[in-house]
């Protein structure tokens, strides 16, 4: 039976919104987004290993019986929402390894970087939808439906585009709920997020070249505000699909990561930051991290250094261990493969020379090498000269879209799945350097002037 106040009702006392048991506010959540819910349920995954086992039943669980992957990631998305205004850092960090653990003083900092928000109604609200529908097209169904409603393909687009297009063509009609400048607002964020990937900046994932789209975002730092914090929140449900007790992932190495996305995005979009100089702030507060924990300082404008950087980032290192262990396998590789991800590892992307954003990689090198694991050292060295021999492979391919191409990318989830994640790749993880090298799209475009 539906709550006797919906969750607009509640967005006017927040005190009285984050006070409900879980179970209430998720019920809450799913009588305001059923459609949009039922999109999640269908949408794919990264899947993944669970490290602790959870008696509590997941969200999705408590409204569907079942457990759906991106169900889960995205409520606890919005179950961090009422962690943060709650003070609940205990629970938030729970089950986060010691040496990873969101600090105090960050949490306090998010807790007062969201508290305006929380405070302001149509801003609450909007801010929960940007949440739900995030990750909506990761539908294969919304973008058979659009194609029926405009008879465009879109389906080799990424999901943020598909997700921009949909709601272009009115498909998605919560939106239709907001106010108009909420609306004007989350919309806006969609669009930087078709073209600029908050977390692909935070790994270092893709190149300078997409940075331009915070450019675009000058007179709109609003906009950029609220999306900056459903990114947060996404990172903070990325692992909700294992751990739903927590933010397993919302650590203060990826926090510190986010963090400086925002102070590259407003450095651009407000204090005229150069895409090159924000990139590498990125890259430079990384190593900053790591030489406070013992880490050798490593110089970005040495190009090995700088490629070694974005590989670094590109895994989240945060301990002294693994980036030696990272070290000593980048060392180790044969020059070739080394000079070649050394070249292409620091490619801006321009038309005449594009750079290769190769999507998923993140996920495919932290899986392969699976830091904290049980295998051992060796094992985990030999995993990520695989990954970083394919890596070399899928950079270097010469094939590319037509078109002015600025950035062109290649998505290794099947990769992913089909071999980092298979019995197979643990007992000869150089099956995954002859992995088939996915097909190239066109990630950014310029305009035929440049």
């Amino acid at each position: 039976m539906p709550s006797a106040r919906s969750l607009r009702d509640y967005t006017t006392d927040p005190g009285a919104l984050f006070v409900l048991p879980d179970d209430a506010l998720l019920k809450l959540i799913h009588d305001e987004f059923e459609d949009e819910l039922r999109r999640l349920k269908s949408a794919y995954s990264v899947g993944g290993r669970r490290e602790v086992n959870i008696s509590s039943k997941s969200p999705s669980s408590i409204l569907y019986g079942e457990n759906y992957d991106e169900v889960n990631r995205t409520l606890v998305g919005v179950l961090t929402l009422k962690w943060i205004y709650n003070g609940e850092y205990d629970t938030l960090v729970a089950n986060q390894a010691d040496a990873l653990k969101l600090s105090r003083q960050s949490f306090q900092w998010i807790h007062d970087f969201y508290a305006y928000s929380i405070s302001n109604p149509n801003e609450l609200y909007a801010l929960i939808t940007s949440i739900v529908v995030n990750d909506i097209g990761k539908d294969e169904q919304l973008a058979s439906d659009y194609e029926k409603k405009t008879g465009e393909n879109i389906t080799s687009l990424n999901h943020d585009m598909i997700l921009l297009k949909a709601v272009e063509a009115g498909i998605l009609g919560c939106l239709d709920r907001l106010s108009e400048e909420d609306r004007t607002d989350i919309i806006r964020g969609m669009e930087l997020g078709a073209e600029f990937n908050f977390g692909q900046l935070a790994q270092a994932e893709n190149a300078p070249a997409c940075l331009s789209s915070l450019a675009k975002m000058k007179g709109h730092a609003r906009s950029f505000r609220l999306r900056f914090q459903e990114q947060l929140l996404d990172i903070a449900g990325a692992a909700g699909h294992l751990d739903w007790t927590c933010a397993k992932k919302l650590t203060q190495s990826n926090f510190d990561a986010y963090h400086t996305v925002y102070d590259v995005g407003m450095g651009i979009i407000e204090d005229g930051l150069s895409l090159r100089a924000g990139y590498d702030m990125v890259l430079a507060r990384r190593l900053n991290l790591l030489h406070e924990r013992g880490f050798r300082l490593l110089d970005l404008n040495v190009e090995d250094d700088r490629a070694f950087a974005r590989l670094l980032c590109m895994s989240s290192v945060a301990e002294l261990a693994t980036a030696e262990l990272y070290s000593r396998v980048w060392s180790s590789l044969d020059e070739n493969v080394r000079e070649s991800l050394r070249k292409h590892l620091n490619v801006d992307g321009s038309v005449s020379e594009p750079a290769v954003q190769v999507t998923y990689i993140p996920a495919l090198i932290t899986q392969a090498v699976d830091i904290s694991g049980p295998s051992t050292v060796d094992d985990k060295e030999r995993a990520l000269r695989s990954a970083l021999h394919y890596l070399c492979r899928v950079m270097s391919a010469p094939d590319k879209p037509d078109g002015p191409v600025s950035v062109i990318e290649r998505n290794v989830l099947s990769t992913l799945k089909g071999i980092v994640q298979s019995p197979l790749f643990r007992e000869d993880p150089t099956i995954l350097e002859t992995a088939p090298i996915p097909e190239s799209f066109a990630a950014k475009m310029e305009s035929e002037e440049q």
